[in-house]
């Protein structure tokens, strides 16, 4: 049976809340991601908004800015807050903006394709800008064998083949989204991630000398996190141990991400989900999926799981990838933004 359920959407902005009340549901639902300021606002009043669909292993959207002066930030007290390990791609649509990173300052014109690693820092600037975005977990590149240690703000210019290859597949995206279904939306998502792998990425050399970048701690962590997830032993004590932490401040570095045991036990229980999901994993009992998930205790496992998404182990299995799509597609549907980008981040 085919799955016609459409894609999770959300928008905010003063096209959906004119006034202020626009430009704070705005700012509130690009939180986890930027800090904003508003300044030399028209007397037309702001033209500021946001619409975002849920494509599977990535969030694709569509944010305009215009009738003032608009300034975004993400320091590195923004990065430790909110924890995010996302790549952001920004493709300019109309208009442009002025951006710096590491590599200084840079304008772009439209076309440029725009990339930002989300553990670094970053600011820009417009007065009228409109631009698509895809959020895309680190870990979907990595698998790629990408080089995403020297991408923060990266430029493909629009004048290049990548740039006009990749701004008419995300436009076409856009475009047709109403058509996508939630069964066809992982496909697509894969799909346009290994598009941008192979035109904007460079392919890992991992026998090439390079300079390190530094990562923030808590970011460290969490990538040992997720290497480690089938160990039953992860937990604070290993962590700290690894990392030369006390406990308590193990427990400050994670409490924007609303506690270090409850990061490690969802990590698994999102790593579990897709495993029990995909026919190709269906002979494994499902002891064994819990097992290898750092879970000892079925019990324990089961109650954790059917909190989380809704579906006990059996039932998930049962129903496959279809409809447990649906049920995740529930809980979307009365979801915004921020939890979308947490929720991916989470993947």
């Amino acid at each position: 049976m085919s799955l016609s359920l459409s894609l999770p959407r959300h928008h905010a902005g003063t096209r959906f809340s004119p006034g202020r009340r626009g430009v704070a549901d705005y700012a509130e639902a690009i939180s986890p991601v930027f800090d904003t300021r508003l300044r030399d606002v028209d007397d037309a009043g702001p033209d500021l908004w946001i619409s975002s669909i849920n494509v599977g292993p990535m969030l694709l959207g569509y944010a305009k800015m215009s009738g003032g002066t608009y300034s975004y930030g993400r320091d590195h007290r923004k990065i430790a807050a909110t924890g995010l390990d996302l790549i952001l791609v920004q493709i300019i649509a109309q208009g442009a903006d002025r951006r710096q990173a590491h590599r200084g300052d840079i304008e772009t014109k439209v076309g440029d394709i725009c990339l930002l690693d989300l553990t670094r820092p970053f600011q820009s600037e417009t007065q009228f800008c409109g631009n698509f975005s895809l959020a895309i977990p680190r870990e979907a590149l990595a698998a790629r064998d990408r080089d995403l240690d020297d991408l923060h703000g990266l430029v493909l210019r629009h004048d290049t083949p990548a740039a006009r290859l990749l701004k008419g597949h995300v436009e076409t995206l856009w475009n047709m989204a109403g058509a996508i279904s939630m069964q066809d939306a992982p496909a697509v998502g894969r799909a346009t991630i290994d598009l941008l792998s192979g035109l904007a990425l460079p392919a890992s050399d991992r026998q090439a000398a390079r300079l390190a970048i530094s990562e923030s701690r808590i970011t460290q962590i969490r990538r040992f996190i997720d290497a480690n997830l089938d160990d039953p032993r992860l937990g604070p004590e290993t962590l700290c141990r690894r990392f030369g932490l006390s406990r308590a401040s193990l427990y400050r570095l994670f409490a924007p991400l609303g506690g270090v045991r409850e990061h490690i036990q969802g990590r698994r229980l999102r790593r579990a989900f897709d495993v029990l999901t995909d026919p190709a994993f269906a002979h494994l009992p499902l002891s064994h999926v819990a097992e290898t998930h750092g879970f000892s205790a079925w019990s324990s496992f089961a109650r954790a799981f059917k909190a989380r998404f809704g579906l006990s182990p059996g039932e998930a299995r049962e129903v496959g990838a279809a409809a447990a799509m649906r049920a995740l597609s529930a809980v979307a549907q009365d979801q915004g933004l921020p939890d979308w980008l947490r929720a991916l981040d989470g993947a």
